[in-house]
């Protein structure tokens, strides 16, 4: 999400070079679009800027934003206005999308962990938690399976909007999984998988700030399935625990920042994002409350001691 990254204050160490490239270029009268290029700028509007931002931290949005004039100040509004910040924000990989070796040298006498297998690296941390038959002697309901993937799909589409940085805004990515998920907030039920993984797009026409594109929506059910995938044959289910345990951290840091009784450190208005944010800079928590979040976290403790369990009941659904 390309506000969030803004509003937050935080500019990426490889996209500094570029921030400044655009700054040279809006002080130079230039198309910040890219749609007149010109190689060379003026040297005394480069070296007006330079002495500007000399002593200028560019992590600090609000700070760049005093040293521009407000002709430059414009051209940033017209920029955020067009997309054109995206060029500034490094596209997030999420972690199942990385390449996995199919086959995996082990040195003599060394002892292979699940801990040092190579699709291990760069996911979330794993959630340990007993089996569904120690927690409770029913039955599981058929649904299950289907519910999983509805709340894959919500984590899909949340960590995607958030480019990656869903657990730097705990409350608001909350929120969004919570929104978008009726199984976490309503307690749904699905019967069939396509239904299941639909549902996030359609929780999201209730929700302007979680719209997308059917582009979008295509590759969070693209992403569905590659978690249910898995990275290989032998640990199909792996990818599916580590994104539900990464939901299960998100929510145990919304209810220790919801059992303060106040907002988290780091508010978001500056001078920079109050010029370009419409209205107030803070997504408004509608069900993120206490009790919810609890809720949520028991629910999402249930689903990965089923998947530990019954994990051939979840791989036998189809989503083609």
């Amino acid at each position: 999400m390309v506000k969030e990254e803004l509003r937050s204050g935080t500019v990426p160490e490889e996209s500094r070079k570029k921030m400044m490239e655009i700054l040279q270029r809006v002080n130079a009268g230039e198309s910040v679009m890219g749609e007149e290029e010109d190689e060379s700028l003026d040297s005394d509007d480069d070296e007006n800027l330079a002495v500007r931002m000399a002593d200028v931290d560019l992590n600090d949005s609000d700070a760049i934003w005093k040293k521009l004039t407000e002709e430059e100040r414009q051209e940033f509004r017209e920029l955020i206005d067009k997309g054109g910040f995206e060029d500034l924000i490094p596209p997030w990989i999420p972690w199942w999308d990385q390449h996995v070796p199919k086959v995996q040298v082990i040195e003599p006498g060394s002892q292979s962990t699940q801990s040092s297998l190579a699709y291990t690296v760069g996911c979330p941390i794993m959630v340990e938690v007993p089996m569904l038959s120690e927690v409770t002697k029913t039955s599981p309901s058929p649904c299950i399976p289907f519910n999983i993937l509805n709340v894959l799909a919500a984590y899909a589409w949340t960590v995607r909007l958030f480019n990656g940085d869903h657990q730097e805004s705990s409350l608001d990515a909350t929120e969004a999984v919570l929104s978008l998920s009726t199984v976490l907030s309503a307690n749904a039920n699905f019967e069939e998988a396509a239904i299941a993984v639909e549902s996030p797009k359609m929780e999201a026409q209730n929700h302007p700030w979680l719209m997308e594109s059917e582009e979008f929506a295509n590759t969070v059910r693209n992403d569905v399935l590659k978690i249910l995938q898995g990275p290989v044959a032998a640990d199909r289910t792996y990818y599916v625990r580590a994104a539900i345990s990464e939901i299960h951290v998100l929510l145990h840091t919304s209810k220790a920042n919801l059992s303060k009784k106040k907002k988290p450190a780091g508010g978001r208005k500056g001078l920079f994002t109050s010029s370009f944010m419409e209205g107030n800079n803070d997504i408004e928590l509608k069900i993120t409350t206490l009790p919810t979040v609890k809720l949520a976290i028991k629910k999402v403790e249930f689903l990965l001691s089923f998947v530990k369990e019954y994990s051939e009941a979840l791989l036998s659904i189809s989503l083609l």
